[in-house]
């Protein structure tokens, strides 16, 4: 059976031990319009492909709601943060933090 998610081991967004992502994975075409359309950003594609995260917190300690629960999220992120789970998406099920 063909996967189309995965989950990651998401401590290196914010330091946070246990904590996790769970991503669709990409297609061959969400990469190409990533690559080329520059109006297609970092927070749109973990967004898009985002179904859901635990142990993602705020600067007061409470868990963030997933993307897929309020949509936008993402923009309360540091960039840093938002760059730690664009690399976790693109390293894919077979990535070195995958826990699949």
């Amino acid at each position: 059976m063909r996967r189309s998610s995965f989950t990651v081991d998401a401590e290196s967004v914010q330091g946070t031990a246990g904590a996790s992502v769970t991503f669709r994975k990409i297609t061959v075409g969400e990469r190409e319009r990533y690559l080329k359309d520059p109006t297609y950003n970092d927070a749109q594609i973990v967004g898009d492909h985002i179904i859901d995260w635990s142990g993602i917190v705020d600067d007061d300690g409470h868990e963030i709601p997933s993307p897929q629960v309020e949509p936008g999220v993402t923009a309360s992120l540091y960039v840093d943060e938002l760059r730690a789970l664009v690399m976790l998406l693109f390293q894919g099920p077979e990535g070195e933090h995958a826990k699949n």
